[in-house]
């Protein structure tokens, strides 16, 4: 009874998060274009510890809260070494790519636009982006259903269907101030469920903390760095450098964040800085992995339970009310927030690039036909994801077969266009991304080398193909 009050006061605490800021937007609009402005930028009005709140939240899925305990579970610690080059990764993205885009449109595409671009090539670029992103977040999806299935022992699709629905309600009444804001309450909230996590896990076994984590230590499951890995050490730092640049530099969910804070100063300062609490985030979780590596020594591992739902399996089976609640709600909480913040990402972009020149009139009824699009698609998605295993290495692996590509056109439409002389066409784009797939292939096909590294086989390429199309062009023009 307790764990049903904890998750009922949950959805009713975001539900009225929600209404309050949709209160505050109806205080001040004053145009149809105000509110395009309000659901897609929240007015360029978020503070710093709203805009890195909603970063951390958006990026700390439910892969995190299921997927990083299995990972260290069945390997190591070595998930961190992304999070380790993404301090230099969001460095750059704070240096660099910051002041192009902020107070420049509504949507990356829309900037990337304002160069050498047809709407066409812009309207491509947002749908590539659109697609890969919802097979990235569909997995995402996937994993915080697995909890919910197994708490209330509902089949998985059920599971998918009740997590999506509560989502397009929340995350289409408040736009995107509502999303930011239960975004915040969400990170304490599975913040939260992480640490009751690591009272439980010793507490259960009748194990001290140390114990069990030595178990895990000894079997190599807490490796993070050696001089005998000193490779694998190199290839997850380095790849999260560039790797970090695509998911949170030229990717319009993240980039929205940043778009929407109050200044140019407070969107540099939120992406550097959540670097750091996304790390302590890693450890929090990885560390999990490891008790329950340490649990499962001295209790005999459940038949009939795949790694990735480990997790999953020990809150059910052995979290006391209302702590059993409590981690429902901050699965819930880590699936909410990446579910809610990419349908409002996709659906400024359909307004914006892929459906644009619609009657802005009729705003309010188009916000609700693509958030309604937007949800169904991710939910088929993730009912395919279902069927999958290692789904936080799934995850990533999707996002790092298009990042390079989306780097390649991003600079070479707002970096470097004088060298590289690129349009952004339709043409241009689809063949960008069709040498950012072969050069992807090249990498883990042929020399078989770390997935990782994808995106940086995926950003040279395709922007080797736009510097000679770009110069081959510009031939033709002169003659």
């Amino acid at each position: 009874m307790l764990d049903w009050l904890v998750i009922g006061l949950y959805l009713i605490l975001i539900f009225v998060v929600a209404y309050f800021s949709k209160r505050e937007n109806l205080a001040h609009e004053a145009t149809d274009a105000d509110i395009v402005n309000d659901q897609y930028l929240a007015g360029r009005s978020l503070s710093m510890i709203e805009s890195m709140g909603s970063i951390i939240a958006t990026e700390v899925s439910a892969l995190t809260f299921i997927g990083i305990p299995a990972f260290a579970f069945s390997k190591d610690f070595s998930f961190i070494h992304l999070y380790l080059g993404a301090i230099l990764g969001r460095f750059l993205i704070a240096h660099y790519i910051v002041p192009l885009i902020y107070n420049k449109g509504l949507t990356l595409y829309a900037i990337m636009g304002k160069e050498d671009a047809t709407e066409l090539g812009a309207r491509f670029t947002a749908i590539i982006y659109s697609v890969t992103k919802l097979l990235a977040v569909g997995v995402r999806l996937y994993a915080g259903s697995i909890l919910v299935a197994e708490f209330f022992e509902l089949s998985i699709y059920w599971a998918l269907l009740i997590i999506t629905t509560l989502t397009f309600f929340y995350t289409l009444i408040g736009g995107l101030k509502a999303v930011v804001r239960t975004d915040l309450l969400q990170t304490i909230l599975f913040i939260g469920g992480g640490f009751a996590a690591h009272y439980i896990i010793p507490e259960v076994a009748d194990k001290s903390w140390w114990e069990l984590y030595s178990t895990a230590q000894y079997s190599g499951h807490t490796w993070i760095f050696s001089g005998e890995k000193w490779l694998t050490f190199f290839v997850g730092v380095s790849g999260g450098i560039l790797f970090d640049m695509c998911t949170h530099g030229v990717d319009q969910d993240f980039a929205q964040r940043l778009m929407a804070a109050k200044d140019e100063k407070t969107a540099k300062l939120s992406i550097f800085f959540s670097t750091f609490f996304s790390i302590f985030v890693g450890l929090l979780f990885l560390s999990i992995g490891a008790l329950l590596f340490g649990f499962y020594q001295f209790v005999p591992f459940p038949v009939g339970v795949k790694e990735d739902e480990i997790f999953a399996h020990f809150i059910t089976q052995y979290f006391p009310s209302p702590l059993k609640g409590l981690m429902l709600a901050g699965v819930l909480a880590a699936t909410m927030s990446t579910l809610d913040s990419t349908i409002n990402a996709l659906s400024s972009v359909m307004w914006s690039e892929i459906w644009p020149h619609r009657n802005i009139h009729k705003i309010k009824k188009y916000l609700k036909i693509d958030t309604l699009i937007i949800s169904t698609l991710l939910f088929f998605v993730a009912v395919l994801a279902s069927h999958s295993s290692g789904i936080l290495v799934l995850g990533l692996k999707i996002a790092s077969w298009s990042g390079g590509a989306l780097a390649a056109l991003f600079f070479s439409q707002l970096v470097w266009h004088r060298f590289t002389r690129s349009q952004l066409n339709g043409p241009t784009v689809f063949f960008a991304y069709l040498f950012n797939f072969a050069g992807v292939s090249f990498n883990s096909f042929i020399v078989e080398g770390p997935w990782q590294w994808n995106v940086y086989y995926g950003m040279s390429w395709a922007t080797i193909f736009l510097f000679v199309h770009g110069h081959l062009r510009k031939l033709k023009t002169k003659n």
